[in-house]
């Protein structure tokens, strides 16, 4: 055959198919394998809580463990819930009150005179008691006058001091229903003061700075040690 014919018997074969060979099953899934594989995205998995696996004492002591626990959550609780300060002191409150009105009335003052001796025997017939009046001019706090108040269901008598521009009231009341505690404190803007002497409860308020009020406390007691 010359190189025309073959040319052309290979070229009809090409076309017709007859060099087509099917490839063996096995050598296709061996090519498949070689492959490399895309790498899929993992799906995130949720945590998954499994309860410990214990041992009858085991058990038994982290149960124990864990009711101590609400237990002593449920102390810690109810000690917020029922523990509160104690009530503020009723006479103290009315005290308070007072105090405000006089600063809000047009005549805080019954009697206005810095001698002690106009203001003392003022009170005569208007208390049934008398209230000890002390000049403090030389500590820094004049007289003003004096006033009767309503105050613990019964009427008393005010003394009425000045330090500067700011009054203080000095109320003093017969130790009838027992001794006041001695105590310093500050309250809605104002500083209270309150002791016994004498069998007298005394309350000393004003809107100066406690500082203040402690010095006219310390100069008032010091005079009336003095006249003892």
């Amino acid at each position: 055959m010359d190189d025309d014919a073959m040319e052309n018997s290979l070229h009809g074969m090409l076309h017709d198919g007859s060099l087509y060979y099917r490839a063996p099953a096995h050598l296709s899934a061996r090519v498949l394998a070689a492959l490399p594989r895309e790498p899929r995205p993992r799906a995130t998995r949720l945590a998954r809580f499994t309860w410990p696996t214990l041992s009858s004492g085991s058990a038994l002591a982290w149960a124990g463990g864990g009711l101590a626990g609400v237990a002593a959550s449920a102390l810690l609780f109810g000690a917020l819930i029922f523990v509160r300060p104690p009530p503020p002191d009723a006479l103290g409150q009315e005290i308070l009150a007072s105090h405000v009105r006089a600063l809000l009335s047009q005549h805080p003052i019954d009697v206005v005179s810095t001698d002690q001796h106009t203001v003392k025997p003022w009170f005569n017939g208007r208390l049934d008691y008398a209230p000890p009046v002390i000049d403090l001019e030389a500590d820094g706090f004049p007289l003003a006058g004096g006033r009767v108040d309503y105050v613990d269901r019964r009427t008393v008598g005010v003394l009425i001091y000045r330090y500067q521009k700011h009054p203080i009231d000095l109320y003093i009341v017969p130790a009838k229903n027992g001794e006041t505690v001695a105590a310093s404190y500050s309250t809605d803007g104002y500083a209270v003061a309150r002791w016994h002497q004498h069998g007298m409860n005394f309350w000393a308020i004003t809107d100066a700075e406690p500082a203040h009020l402690q010095a006219f406390v310390q100069a008032l007691q010091a005079t009336q040690r003095m006249r003892e």
